[in-house]
């Protein structure tokens, strides 16, 4: 599965969030239901076997995997959406410099960190959030710099 990031100027950028091998790269990505059961994985790794439930019911069986768009913001501090891959992995999907905002595509049930660049990717016990329906729409603020908010396509 990849990523679509276009920047503030309209240029696009390609963000491969597939496994780094090169077959894999190469390779299409999971079948949508694939990719519902990996994002499942992946919410019950991240965030426990309650959260998976919470999850399961918050999202609609055929929902899981629909793309979405979305816009990160910051004002003063440089800010960075980490998305999680089909294993699990963050993977730096658009950095966002001080004062902008970047455009951004994922995919409902994905997990997501957006956190000031200085602190560098999420760990274990990172404050990660999951695109659902339940959140299109809603702007959701990190500390007083950075938001994030999105739809569903």
């Amino acid at each position: 599965m990849a990523v679509a990031v276009a920047t503030g100027d309209g240029q696009s950028i390609l963000s491969s969030l597939q496994s780094s091998s090169a077959t894999a790269a190469s390779a299409p990505g999971p079948a949508p239901a694939s990719r519902a059961a990996l994002y499942r994985s992946c919410i019950a790794k991240i965030h426990g076997d309650d959260a998976l439930v919470f999850f399961r019911r918050e999202i609609p069986e055929g929902r899981w995997g629909e793309p979405l768009r979305g816009t990160a913001s910051t004002s003063s501090e440089p800010y960075v959406l980490w998305i999680f891959d089909a294993q699990c992995e963050p993977h730096r999907a658009i950095e966002v410099p001080r004062r902008s905002s970047r455009t951004f595509r994922a995919e409902v049930g994905q997990v997501w960190y957006y956190a000031e660049a200085s602190a560098g990717p999420p760990a274990d016990g990172c404050s990660c959030r999951v695109f659902s329906p339940s959140t299109s729409g809603t702007q959701q603020g990190f500390s007083d710099e950075g938001s994030v908010i999105y739809h569903l396509d």
